[in-house]
């Protein structure tokens, strides 16, 4: 599986609401998604972080600009450093505000601003009085969703006459329990089981092969959270700890800086990048500080360290630590704590955040054991209301090495790197925007397909023409010179220069106020060491949405075709899913995909069921090994129920 690529900071563009249950906010991710250089492979796991994040957002109620914290201004609202100083300095001189259009008299606010806001915020007194612990148990809440899914085909690996078969059932079971008391209070517990595994039998007694769980306190006085069970962290830049999934190029300035959300309280199927143990965060508007013990649960070492905050109106610094021991499956509790004064590898980064006018720097520096390190500085900058600029350089050491972190980089492993990266957002017209992008890097160590130091450059612009009837063009053009092994042979080390070229047409139209299309076209162009040749890649597909009030149903419905001349020519494209499955298809070779999504609302209860399908005009078989299937064709159905009580 290629390595999950990072999105910087993903959470700053969520916003409203679509039709299946995550909805505007999932369009606004699917927008910057779509300008990324290179997307995830299909897979759950990539997304789980996300809709995670998406979730969290959408159950609260819309901010209130009399009473906002810095969180929700920037990650929620996607405002700038430079208007929430400017903000709280005219609350702080005059007073809460009354009206929306109090913002024109503050600078920084544009005409476009205020009727953005006047949509996803209110204007009330800020709460004087806090909630009794009567009142917060009546306003709690439980979620409840169980999801089922298989491939109908019948695979190689569940043909029992087969020296070598999965023991278990082709089914993938997944659930989540959430019980929460407002922000207050809460727990949740998911497990999953995959395909081939035993379920409540054989060595699988337990029932599903992966639980996770966690239970949290929530904001009370000076305590800002306190985990127990799984969590995730997100510090810095991600330099040394950063589980937040993703980055990419060409998604625009705001996707330049991460939003540090420091420790988050998780349940997920996921079974990889997160941690298990305790975790806390203590402190009030200008200092914080929080400390976690545990395990990591992908590589099974135990992890502990902190981290310390100092935020003032115009600035904000931080140190982080964080330091990993060895031990053995068989290891008693004893041991473990044992093995936490002997750490094997640590990392300890310092990063900041400073407003000077309109201009915001954010950066941060970091090392590890053996004192290799790592460094990345950004700044953004408004230079004219019609255009922002982003700049961003980082640093890698040769050998540098942080377990956990995921900061912004080119190559896929702790590789030297050292790389200069330009966006810039301009308005072209009253319906017209661009995004560009610029990336000059060098990799002084081997990394993935390339077994020598190498220099590469990446560039690309994106068109948005918003149309009349609410319709919505995009062209994107992305270009990459790097140079790779010339073959996959593993004794021939030749490197050659390949360029790749990616355009994209895509046009979103509301025909009905029930019905909205996507039309697209994607297409790729690589060209080896040989000029002569070249491959291409081609995906073309059409989707309706229907959305229906009365009754609450919802409907998705693809045709796509695609054709590719290797699997290096594949291409990528979001697919609609059931609630929380966000899913990036990849698709390669020659062939049809269709799929079907179905969302039923009735009360309290909701029920989804998807169907897809993939049939393949180039081959008579797919895959290999256990997975292998004896047909040009694949069938995947998923359903899933929630309930919300």
């Amino acid at each position: 599986m290629k390595t999950k690529i990072l999105i910087l900071n993903l959470i700053m563009i969520l916003s409203t609401s679509n039709v299946i249950g995550q909805v505007d906010s999932i369009e606004n991710v699917i927008e910057v998604l779509e300008l990324q250089t290179d997307l995830p492979e299909e897979t759950e796991n990539v997304s789980e972080d996300l809709l995670e994040r998406l979730e969290a957002v959408q159950k609260n109620r819309k901010p209130n600009l009399n009473d906002l914290s810095y969180e929700v201004a920037v990650t929620t609202l996607h405002l700038s450093d430079y208007q929430y100083y400017q903000l709280q300095l005219y609350i702080e001189t005059y007073g809460q505000l009354y009206s929306i259009y109090e913002l024109a008299a503050i600078d920084g606010f544009t005409e476009r601003e205020m009727r953005r806001l006047a949509d996803r915020t209110v204007i009330e007194p800020p709460p004087k009085e806090r909630p009794s612990f009567r009142q917060l148990m009546r306003s709690s809440k439980s979620v409840l969703w169980f999801r089922y899914g298989q491939i109908l085909e019948r695979q190689a690996g569940y043909d029992t006459t087969r020296p070598n078969h999965y023991a278990g059932s082709p089914a993938r079971l997944q659930f989540r329990y959430e019980f929460t008391v407002k922000q207050h209070f809460g727990f949740r517990i998911a497990g999953e089981k995959d395909p081939g595994e035993q379920f409540f039998r054989g060595e699988q007694k337990r029932g599903f092969d992966h639980y996770s769980g966690s239970a949290y306190i929530k904001d009370i006085r000076w305590l800002k959270l306190a985990v127990l069970g799984d969590f995730r962290l997100n510090f810095g830049q991600g330099l040394i700890l950063g589980s937040s999934m993703l980055s990419g190029k060409g998604g625009g300035v705001t996707t330049v800086r991460r939003f540090s959300d420091g420790v988050r309280a998780v349940a997920t199927t996921n079974e990889s990048q997160h941690f298990r143990g305790g975790a806390f965060t203590l402190g009030n508007s200008t200092w914080s500080g929080s400390g976690f013990v545990g395990r990591v649960t992908e590589t099974n070492n135990s992890a502990f360290g902190g981290a310390l905050t100092y935020r003032h109106t115009r600035f904000r610094v931080s140190g982080q630590v964080i330091c990993y021991g060895e031990f053995s499956d068989t290891a008693n509790l004893q041991e473990r704590w044992r093995s936490l004064g002997k750490p094997t590898l640590l990392n300890a980064s310092l990063s900041y955040q400073a407003t000077a006018g309109r201009l915001l720097l954010f950066g941060e520096a970091a090392i590890d054991r053996n004192a290799k390190p790592a460094l990345l500085q950004a700044l953004v900058y408004p230079v004219a209301p019609i255009f922002q600029l982003a700049t961003l350089t980082r640093f890698y050491a040769n050998g540098y090495h942080a377990p956990m972190g995921s900061g912004f980089r080119t190559a896929s492993g702790d590789c030297g790197e050292f790389g200069t990266y330009l966006t810039g957002h301009l308005v072209l017209g009253r319906n017209v925007e661009a995004d560009l992008f610029y990336d000059y890097y060098r990799l002084r160590w081997l990394s993935y397909r390339t077994d020598a130091p190498i220099q590469g450059t990446d560039a690309g612009i994106a068109l948005t023409f918003r149309l009349p009837r609410r319709s919505v063009l995009l062209v994107r053009y992305q270009w990459r010179s790097r140079p790779k092994n010339e073959s996959d042979d593993p004794y021939l080390h030749r490197i050659a220069e390949q360029d790749r070229h990616r355009l994209k047409l895509q046009w979103t139209y509301p025909a009905l106020p029930y019905l909205n299309t996507k039309t697209e076209i994607s297409m790729v162009f690589n060209r080896g060491p040989d000029p002569q040749q070249w491959k291409k890649g081609i995906l073309m597909y059409q989707d309706l949405a229907f959305n229906f009030r009365r009754p609450q149903l919802s409907l998705h419905l693809r045709v796509a075709y695609f054709d590719t001349d290797s699997y290096d020519e594949r291409l990528y494209a979001y697919e609609n899913d059931v609630y929380y499955a966000f899913t990036i298809g990849s698709y390669y070779y020659q062939g049809l995909k269709a799929y079907l999504m179905l969302r039923y609302k009735i009360r309290n209860f909701s029920l989804w069921f998807r169907i897809a399908r993939t049939h393949y005009l180039d081959r008579h078989e797919i895959s290999s090994g256990l997975n292998q299937i004896d047909r040009p064709f694949k069938t995947e159905v998923r359903v899933q129920g929630m309930v919300r009580f």
